[in-house]
């Protein structure tokens, strides 16, 4: 098993978070290795094997001012519209308080190998991957 840089905590911080697909009654809730039948719903009525879920806040965790992290993260929506990437805007939470809200794309259709290559194109320390069992999984990058 290939060891990773980050720490033991920080993966914590990912694995406790709630991630939020959507707004409104119709949004989705995730947490991580857990079964979302809405979810599941969802993959099926859009015919999409997997999806993704991919931020552009906080590259390498280093916390960057709002105007850094909201232009990074239109840098991402700007990418995904230019590679006709359907979208859904995410919100993820820390439900310690430890990290502030970060937004992301919930990005339906997009294959692990294309995620992780995102994700690191991005600066990222991990992504949150969907396969067909409609289980989240934390992918780390690093």
């Amino acid at each position: 098993m290939i060891q990773s840089v980050l720490s033991k905590n920080l993966i914590a911080s990912y694995l406790c978070a709630n991630y939020r697909i959507g707004t409104g009654p119709e949004s989705i809730s995730l947490r991580i290795d857990q079964y979302s039948e809405p979810l599941a719903k969802f993959l099926i009525s859009t015919e999409q094997p997997c999806a993704a879920i991919i931020s552009a806040y906080n590259p390498y965790s280093l916390r960057l001012s709002n105007e850094e992290n909201c232009a990074a993260h239109e840098s991402l929506r700007d990418f995904l519209n230019r590679h006709s990437c359907p979208i859904i805007e995410c919100l993820n939470t820390d439900p310690t308080g430890a990290w502030p809200e970060e937004k992301s794309f919930f990005v339906p259709g997009l294959d692990l190998y294309t995620s992780r290559s995102l994700g690191q194109q991005f600066a990222q320390n991990a992504i949150v991957w969907i396969g067909s069992d409609a289980i989240p999984r934390l992918i780390l990058l690093r």
